[in-house]
């Protein structure tokens, strides 16, 4: 496979995908666990932002 800058910065000398999920389901699977990631990053935020403020009042 080689890396792509050993030759100046040129992509003449590689062969195939750098990304070794191309051309599978892997960059849909790793969209939906970082979309799901977030979701549950923002629901734990809110909860915790809405517990604070109800104290707070």
């Amino acid at each position: 496979m080689g890396f792509p800058y050993d030759n100046g910065g040129t992509w003449t000398d590689v062969s195939g995908p750098i990304f070794m999920g191309a051309g599978t389901s892997a960059p849909g699977t790793f969209a939906v666990i970082g979309i799901i990631v977030c979701l549950v990053a923002l629901a734990l935020g809110q909860r915790a932002e809405a517990a604070k403020y109800s104290k707070h009042k």
